[in-house]
Formats: structure tokens, sequence, C-alpha cells
């Protein structure tokens, strides 16, 4: 059977998540303020979640052939020391449970371009 993939590119920066559908070039953005930690970009795991969930039904709504969308989740925060494992487990796991049906996690301080997104050519943490 013939499956529409879907790309979902978060942004994900220090109280604000922007998000893209690749396939059509529609952009939203949202504040969150589970992502104003002090000492992390993961503050309120659920309330990330929630926020990746709300994006993806107003970017993505269902369609007949349409399968789950691709999630790349990228951390453009810096945060002092690096992520750990974990946050970088947390973030794919958020957006697993807002629907996600693969979560790439890239290892970059710059935004992919989509051609980088459609393609896959970036590195992704190897942590997780």
């Amino acid at each position: 059977m013939f499956w529409i993939k879907r790309h979902l590119y978060y942004q994900v920066t220090r109280g604000q998540v922007t998000a893209t559908f690749v396939e059509e070039d529609k952009s939203i953005s949202k504040l969150c303020s589970a992502l104003n930690h002090p000492k992390t970009l993961m503050g309120n795991f659920m309330e990330i979640e929630d926020c990746f969930r709300s994006i993806a039904k107003e970017l993505t709504p269902r369609r007949f052939l349409w399968q789950e969308h691709t999630a790349i989740v990228h951390l453009l925060e810096s945060v002092e020391g690096g992520y750990i494992s974990l946050e970088i487990r947390a973030f794919r796991e958020a957006a697993f449970g807002a629907g996600a049906r693969e979560v790439l996690v890239p290892n970059s301080n710059s935004k992919l371009t989509k051609a980088q997104i459609l393609n896959r050519k970036f590195t992704e943490w190897d942590c997780v």
C-alpha cells in the first residue's frame, strides 16, 4: 500500500518550540513554560509532551493514507555541561507520546534544511 510520509521538525529552545511540517513548509511556534528550567532544557515532561501533541494535531491533521509522522527533535539551546542521555531520551519519549512513529534527535547547533531532513543528512546523538 502507498503511504504518504510526514516529517515534523521540532526546534526546541528555552521557553518555546517552533515546528515545521516539512512536506508542506508550514510552521508554527508555541510557548512552553516547561522549557524554562534554570539547569536544563527539560522541565516538566508531561507539559512538553502535551506541547508536542498540540503542535502535531495542528500541523498534521489525520488523513487517509497518511502514516504517523517522523519527528526530528532538534535541541538548539546550549546547556552547561551538555545534554545527558536521560534528557535526550526524555525528549524522544515526549515525541513518541505525541504520536510520532519514529523520532530522530540531531546532534548539531545549527538549524537543518529541508533537504537535510528528508535525506537524513545529519548526525544523531549516539547515547539514546
